[in-house]
């Protein structure tokens, strides 16, 4: 299914991978995503990083939520609908792309 910029939608089974050439750092802090796309930078502050962090190619979309739902106490709801739009901001940002 294609949203309205013709992107295809991903879903609780879509794996997000990191695509190559992103670069992360640390700076005061806040993790720092570099795009190999266009060169931009992505603050990830916040729940960014430990999204990032579960972003490794073999975990889907719900197995990501679910994990930070274990970890977090806030509303389950919150946790993936943040955890979905971070997601989706990456992989407009050129950082990660979705299998399956």
């Amino acid at each position: 299914m294609d949203n309205e910029s013709g992107v295809v939608a991903f879903t609780d089974d879509s794996v997000p991978t990191r695509v190559v050439g992103a670069v992360q750092a640390e700076v005061d802090g806040e993790l720092i995503l570099l795009s190999p796309k266009d060169f931009s930078y992505f603050g990830a502050a916040g729940t960014g990083g430990p999204v990032w962090d579960l972003v490794d190619g073999t975990r889907s979309v719900g197995q990501i939520v679910a994990q930070l739902e274990e970890q977090y106490t806030a509303d389950p709801g919150v946790i993936r609908a943040e955890t979905v739009e971070f997601l989706d901001a990456l992989r407009a940002a050129g950082l990660l792309e979705f299998v399956g």
